[in-house]
């Protein structure tokens, strides 16, 4: 009987103690969370002169690039928290990988949040990316980019990123900073680069300004923006620049139904002892018809030395829930001087000055 009762209290021992450990499991999963998120974009697009023809195609991103990615913290207590993100960008109509191939091109970073702010480290937004609520491209889409995204209002990352952001302060003012070494031996400052960026929101207003300076990197300026000929040169391939530097700032405001927005941008691109300078100016109206209808006018002028740019766009969104929408967007550009060809971001070149598209796509947020 003795022994029986010893059986008895060894087995009951073994069972407090695995109903103990799935309690302290339990107790660390209710401090953490993780979520899975994403946004699918497709549509049909008409392109007015593609190389000097008309083109029609299917094509994924055409307001927003269909991704799919896992965020998530950890409770460390003290108000500390472990933060990660894991964002992967692909093309809805062919499957196949955004950004290069990346696994997770569209964001990967890992860090601590604070009362004093949040530090993190991985492939993270530059703050140029502050600009992209209040211009026209928020709504009117990756054809309303500015000129090849070079001054990366539309949100471009760097890689090896330390990025601090800072929390509330002051009623609505937040600061941001990056660094992000480039990791060559002996030579601190090449391929690296540095964001700064300042935004402030109270009510109705939004404004934000951004720096960010990277060294040694590549444009492509005659596939990108159409044109032929930079730092007194026909360029008709990719160049390497000493350093590409751009300064952003922008802002909106709503009064009742309309949102008016504006954002100005000046990007230096050097190499060597030359250098070009494109400036482009985005203003534009959003107009919410119904709450489920929002209408868009806006237009961007772009100069880089003798050329510029005229773009136009006009874009229709109508919900049909909270996360699915139905959009049609037209975007227009004109192309003057310095024999440039007209050339919406992504599309490649026109055989003239002029190029047009219109998109109608369904969008899904999940």
């Amino acid at each position: 009987m003795e022994t029986m009762v010893r059986l008895k209290n060894v087995k009951f021992a073994k069972w407090a103690i695995a109903a103990q450990g799935m309690c302290m499991a339990f107790c660390v999963h209710a401090q953490s969370s993780v979520t899975l998120y994403g946004l699918i974009d497709e549509g049909l697009n008409y392109v007015s002169n593609e190389g000097g023809h008309v083109a029609f195609a299917q094509a994924s991103g055409n307001i927003q690039g269909s991704r799919w990615g896992i965020t998530g913290s950890e409770d460390l207590g003290g108000g500390y928290q472990a933060v990660f993100r894991l964002e992967n960008g692909f093309a809805l109509n062919n499957g196949t990988l955004g950004q290069g191939g990346l696994l997770f091109g569209r964001q990967a970073y890992v860090g601590f949040a604070a009362p004093g702010g949040t530090l993190t480290l991985g492939r993270q937004y530059d703050y140029q990316v502050l600009l992209y609520p209040m211009a026209n491209m928020a709504q009117a889409g990756t054809y309303g980019f500015h000129l090849g995204d070079y001054d990366r209002v539309a949100g471009e990352r760097l890689n090896n990123a330390i990025a601090y952001q800072s929390p509330t302060l002051m009623g609505g003012l937040k600061i941001g900073l990056l660094y992000a070494p480039g990791g060559v031996p002996g030579h601190l400052a090449e391929g690296s680069a540095q964001s700064y960026g300042i935004s402030y929101g109270r009510g109705n207003l939004n404004m934000a300004v951004a720096y960010t300076s990277i060294n040694n990197t590549t444009i492509t300026p005659y596939a990108s923006i159409g044109v032929p000929s930079l730092f007194g040169a026909v360029q008709t391939g990719t160049i390497n620049l000493t350093r590409l530097s751009t300064v952003a700032a922008g802002a909106s405001y709503k009064i009742g139904a309309v949102l008016v927005h504006g954002v100005y941008s000046l990007t230096d691109m050097k190499n060597g002892m030359a250098s070009a300078v494109l400036s482009s100016w985005d203003g534009g109206v959003t107009y919410t018809l119904t709450p489920s209808m929002t209408v868009l006018g806006g237009v961007v002028y772009s100069r880089l030395d003798e050329t510029h740019w005229n773009q136009y766009m006009l874009s229709l969104d109508y919900l049909l829930s909270k996360r699915t929408d139905l959009y049609a967007v037209l975007n227009y550009e004109h192309a003057h001087g310095g024999n440039a060809l007209a050339t919406l971001f992504t599309i490649p070149s026109s055989s003239g000055s002029n190029q047009a598209i219109l998109s109608l796509g369904l969008r899904h947020r999940f």
